[in-house]
């Protein structure tokens, strides 16, 4: 949406990134270290707009280390967005990214309940392993980033909310693109084989606090 007109990047560095990641989640990093090694990507990025989904998980330090920084969270509904994880992980497995996926989600992972056979059978996590880590992250978000520099937008809104998202960055709209990459059309959405009541109970448990959040980023205008 961004690359025409601003050095822009999608998820750049994943290897560097998700290492360091990994070491703030496990506490091997100290906050001196953390705020030194964002200063040097930046540094080394030269970026002026950077999507990229771990960087959820370094949300206490961005707001000190960018003070100026504005930032735009994208957020599904958890059944859109389960939907999606699960048909990726099952049909799009980049070499890149797998170390990734086993520690981000496998932590969380505690095993597989009966309804959940095809998830086990095909290789993927549980349920509860994949939306406690899709609420453990927008927890982190909505935690640490200023409200006043945040802006909440509903991912399948995006393009609809060019002139929203061109107010709050304080650029012009006909600098931002309608844009919808990284798209998958699966043969078939892995999630249809699991029991939908089941399905609705495992989000409701784990991400019914994010329905007022939800609500407020309905809106387009």
């Amino acid at each position: 949406m961004f690359e025409t007109h601003y050095r822009s990047s999608h998820e750049p560095d994943v290897l560097d990134l998700t290492e360091t990641v990994k070491k703030v989640i496990l506490k091997k990093v100290s906050n001196a270290e953390v705020i030194s090694w964002l200063e040097t990507r930046d540094r080394k990025l030269n970026l002026e707009v950077e999507a990229s989904h771990p960087l959820g998980y370094l949300a206490p330090w961005l707001p000190t280390v960018f003070p100026e920084a504005k930032f735009v969270i994208t957020i599904r509904e958890p059944l859109a967005w389960l939907r999606s994880r699960l048909n990726f992980h099952f049909y799009k497995t980049p070499k890149e990214w797998q170390p990734y996926r086993d520690f981000i989600w496998g932590r969380h992972h505690q095993g597989y309940k009966s309804e959940e056979t095809q998830l086990e059978e095909l290789g993927l996590y549980s349920l509860d392993a994949y939306l406690s880590q899709y609420s453990e992250q927008y927890q982190l978000l909505f935690d640490h980033l200023p409200k006043a520099r945040t802006l909440l937008i509903k991912t399948e809104h995006l393009n609809e909310s060019l002139e929203r998202l061109a107010s709050f960055l304080m650029v012009s709209s006909a600098t931002i693109s309608r844009q919808h990459t990284n798209t998958l059309t699966p043969p078939s959405d892995i999630i249809e084989r699991l029991p939908e009541n089941f399905v609705t109970e495992r989000i409701e448990e784990s991400c019914g606090w994010m329905e007022s959040y939800l609500r407020s980023s309905s809106t387009t205008a």
